[in-house]
C-alpha cells in the first residue's frame, strides 16, 4: 500500500498533472460560483475532454471539479445570498449577514480555509479508510435512511430561523412540492393538472435558484441604489481568519468527520451534512446566539464538511462501485469508459491508478487553496457594485444557468414563480433554505419511507412497527420529535415571536397587511392544501397515496398552530403590530417582475442575449435614481447592458457552449 502511495504522489507532482489540476480547479470554482451550474453539472461539463487523456489524469481533472465546485458555491452565497451549489445553501445563514456587515472577505476566507480542511480530511479517509467505510454504508437500511433525513430537515427547522414553527413549515413545503409529478413506485400521476411538463415533477435547480437568487434580487429593489453590502479591505484578514479558525481545531476535526460520514451514505450528499455540522457547530458553541447573524463558526462548520463530502462520496464509488452522489455518478460513467470498473477489483487490476487518483484529490486541494487565496480579494469586490445594476444581472444569470439546464423554458417559468413564492415567504419569516432542503430531500424522504412501509408491512405488519425494532432509527426518531417539540412549546410559551421586528424591519404602523394577518393566511394556505391533497389522494393508488397523506397530515397541524398562535389575542397582539410588506416599492417591483416575464418570452421569439440586452437595458434604467439626466442614466445603463451581455455571451456562449434559444443575431 506504502509503495503504491509514494508511486502515486510521484506521479501527481509531474507538470502534465499538476496542470490539470490547475484546470480543474479553476474551471470547477467558476463554474460553483455560477448561479445554476453546479458540482455535478460542473464535471458533467468537463466528461468530454477527459475521453482522450490518461485514465488517471481525466479522472484527477474530474475530482479537482468536483472539489473546487463545493467551495466555489460558497462564494455566490456568501457575496450575493445564492448559493452556487445545494450544499452552500446552509452557508448563507451567516455568510451573507457577515457580507452586510463589511466581513465578506473573511467570510470568503473562512470557506476558503475551512473547506480546505474538510477537503484534506476526506481524501485522506478515501485514502486510508475506503473498504471498511464502504461496508459500513450498507449497513443502513431506508428505516434509518428516512429518519437521518427527517432528523436532519427538524434540525434545520428549528436553526434557520426565528423559531421552529416557520421553519417547519418551509420544510413541508418544499417536501410537498417534490409531490408532484409521476410517483417513481406506483406510477400515479400526482397534482400534474393534466400538465406534461410536471410530468417529471418541479425541477429542483430551476427552483432552487429562484429561491434564492431571484428572491434575494427581489429584495434588492427595497435599497436599489445602494451597493449591494459595504465593504473594507482590511490588513490582515487572512491573519485574523486563520486565528479565529486555529481556535476552532476541534469544530473543523468534527465537522470533516461528520461530512465525510455523510458522504459515505449513497445519495446523502453535501446538503445534509451542512446542515447536520451546521447543527452540531450550534449545539457545541459556547455562543450559539451568534449563529444565524454572521458566526464565523456557522460559516466553517457546514463548508468544512460539504468539501469533506467530496472524499466520503468517492469511498463507495471505489470500492463498491456505488456512487455515493451525482458527482461521483458521472466520474463512474469516467470510469468505464476508460475501461475501469469500480469495485474491490479495481484494487487488485489498476491499483496504480486508484492510488494515483486518490493521492491527485489531495493535491486539488492545495491548488483550490493556492487558487482561492489569489483571487479573494478581487471576487470580495462583488459587494461594492450597486444593486440597481446586480439586479438584472443575477437575473439575467439566473435565467441563463437555467435554461442551460435543460434546455427548457419551462424550467425559467419555474425559476420566476419559485423567485415570487420565495420573496413573498421570506417576507413572513418562513427560512428560504429551509423550503430549499425540503425541495431537495423530499424525494429521499419519501423513497425512504415507502421502502420502510413496504418491508414493514411484509416483516411485523406495519411501517411504525418496522421502525421502532430498528435501535438507530429510533433515536434518530427521538431527536427529530425533541427537537420539533421544544420548538412548539418555544411559540406556545411566547407572547411576542422573538425578532419578528427585526427580521421584516418595520414594527408599528396601520399601513399595509400585519404579521398577524400573513400568518393566519399562511395558516388558511396550508390547510387548503392539505385539503387538495387529501381529496386528490382518493384517486391515487394505496401506495400512491400514502405519502401525499403523511405529508397532508403535517401541513394540517403546523396550519392549526399558526392559526392558533396569531388568533389568539395575547400572542397575536405583538404580531399585528409589525408589517412586513410596507417597504416594499411595489411600483419598481411590478416592473422587474413584467420585465422578467416578457425577457423569458422574448428569448424564445428574437432570442436569449438580443432579450437579455433590452431587461438589462430597461431595468438598470429604471432602477437608477441619481440626480443626472435621463439621457445621462440612458446612456449608463446602454454601457452597463452591452458591456456585460458581451460578457456573458462570451463566458456561456463561446467557453462553456451552454445553450440558448437562438436570436436575430448570434
Amino acid at each position: 500500500m506504502w509503495e503504491a502511495i509514494l508511486g502515486a504522489v510521484q506521479v501527481n507532482l509531474q507538470w502534465s498533472h499538476l496542470l490539470v489540476v490547475l484546470i480543474g480547479t479553476v474551471a470547477g470554482t467558476v463554474i460553483g460560483a455560477l448561479p445554476g451550474l453546479s458540482a455535478v453539472s460542473g464535471v458533467a461539463l468537463l466528461l468530454p475532454f477527459t475521453f482522450t487523456m490518461d485514465p488517471a489524469q481525466g479522472l484527477i481533472m474530474l475530482a479537482a471539479v468536483y472539489m473546487s465546485a463545493e467551495y466555489g458555491g460558497s462564494i455566490s452565497a456568501i457575496l450575493i445570498n445564492t448559493p452556487g451549489t445545494s450544499g452552500a445553501a446552509c452557508t448563507t445563514l451567516d455568510g451573507t449577514p457577515l457580507t452586510r456587515q463589511g466581513y465578506a472577505q473573511e467570510a470568503l476566507y473562512t470557506s476558503l480555509l475551512a473547506g480546505g480542511v474538510g477537503g484534506v480530511f476526506g481524501a485522506a479517509v478515501l485514502l486510508f479508510f475506503t473498504p471498511p467505510l464502504a461496508e459500513a454504508s450498507l449497513l443502513l437500511g431506508p428505516a434509518e435512511i428516512f429518519w437521518v433525513a427527517v432528523a436532519g430537515l427538524a434540525l434545520v427547522a428549528g436553526l434557520s430561523g426565528r423559531h421552529t414553527v416557520k421553519g417547519l413549515v418551509g420544510v413541508s413545503i418544499g417536501v410537498g412540492l417534490t409531490l408532484v409529478g409521476q410517483d417513481a413506485m406506483s406510477g400515479d400521476m400526482r397534482f400534474t393538472f393534466d400538465n406534461f411538463h410536471l410530468v417529471g415533477g418541479i425541477p429542483i435547480v430551476p427552483a432552487l435558484l429562484g429561491l434564492f437568487a431571484v428572491a434575494t434580487v427581489l429584495e434588492m429593489l427595497e435599497r436599489a441604489n445602494d451597493a449591494v453590502a459595504p465593504l473594507v479591505l482590511r490588513k490582515g484578514a487572512l491573519r485574523f481568519v486563520i486565528n479565529k479558525l486555529a481556535r476552532m481545531k476541534g469544530l473543523l476535526l468534527y465537522t470533516s468527520a461528520v461530512g465525510t460520514g455523510v458522504g459515505v451514505i449513497p445519495g446523502a450528499g453535501a446538503s445534509i451534512s451542512a446542515f447536520v455540522a451546521y447543527a452540531e457547530a450550534k449545539r457545541i458553541s459556547k455562543h450559539p446566539e451568534e449563529f444565524g447573524r454572521g458566526s464565523y463558526e456557522g460559516i466553517a462548520a457546514p463548508e468544512c464538511a460539504n468539501n469533506a463530502v467530496v472524499g466520503g462520496a468517492l469511498v463507495p464509488l471505489l470500492a463498491l462501485g456505488i456512487p455515493g452522489s451525482g458527482s461521483a455518478a458521472i466520474m463512474f460513467s469516467a470510469l468505464t469508459v476508460h475501461g475501469l470498473l469500480p469495485g474491490p477489483r479495481l484494487f487488485t487490476e489498476r491499483a496504480d491508478i486508484a492510488y494515483t487518483f486518490m493521492v491527485g484529490l489531495m493535491v486539488t486541494v492545495f491548488a483550490m487553496l493556492l487558487f482561492g487565496l489569489a483571487t479573494i480579494r478581487w471576487s470580495s469586490l462583488v459587494v461594492k457594485a450597486p444593486r440597481r445594476m446586480m439586479v438584472p444581472a443575477v437575473m439575467v444569470l439566473s435565467v441563463i444557468g437555467t435554461y442551460g439546464y435543460a434546455n427548457s423554458l419551462y424550467d425559467v417559468a419555474v425559476l420566476i414563480a419559485m423567485g415570487i413564492v420565495g420573496y413573498l415567504l421570506s417576507k413572513v419569516d418562513v427560512p428560504m433554505v429551509t423550503v430549499a432542503l425540503g425541495l431537495v430531500l423530499g424525494a429521499l424522504v419519501e423513497e425512504s419511507f415507502q421502502q420502510s412501509a413496504i418491508i414493514g408491512e411484509v416483516d411485523v405488519g406495519s411501517v411504525w412497527m418496522y421502525f421502532l425494532s430498528r435501535p438507530l432509527a429510533v433515536v434518530l426518531m427521538l431527536l427529530a420529535v425533541g427537537v420539533t417539540a421544544v420548538g412548539v412549546v418555544q411559540i406556545v410559551r411566547m407572547r411576542r415571536a422573538p425578532g419578528d421586528d427585526e427580521v421584516v424591519g418595520v414594527t408599528a404602523g396601520r399601513t399595509g397587511i400585519s404579521l398577524r394577518a400573513a400568518n393566519i393566511g399562511l395558516g388558511v394556505l396550508l390547510l387548503g392544501l392539505a385539503v387538495f391533497a387529501l381529496s386528490e389522494s382518493r384517486a391515487m393508488s394505496d401506495l400512491g397515496a400514502r405519502f401525499p397523506i403523511l405529508v397532508s397530515v403535517v401541513f394540517i397541524a403546523l396550519a392549526v398552530l399558526l392559526l392558533a398562535v396569531n388568533l389568539h389575542p395575547a400572542t397575536g397582539r405583538s404580531r399585528a403590530g409589525v408589517h412586513p410588506f410596507r417597504p416594499v416599492p411595489w411600483g419598481n417591483w411590478c416592473f422587474v417582475v413584467v420585465a422578467l416575464v416578457l425577457m423569458a418570452l422574448g428569448a424564445s421569439w428574437v432570442g436569449f442575449y438580443e432579450a437579455a440586452l433590452v431587461f438589462l437595458l430597461v431595468v438598470a434604467w429604471k432602477l437608477d435614481a441619481s440626480s443626472g439626466s435621463w439621457r445621462q442614466r440612458l446612456r449608463a445603463a446602454a454601457l452597463f447592458a452591452l458591456g456585460y451581455d458581451a460578457i456573458i455571451y462570451l463566458a456561456f456562449k463561446v467557453v462553456l457552449e451552454i445553450p440558448t434559444p437562438p436570436g436575430l443575431l448570434v
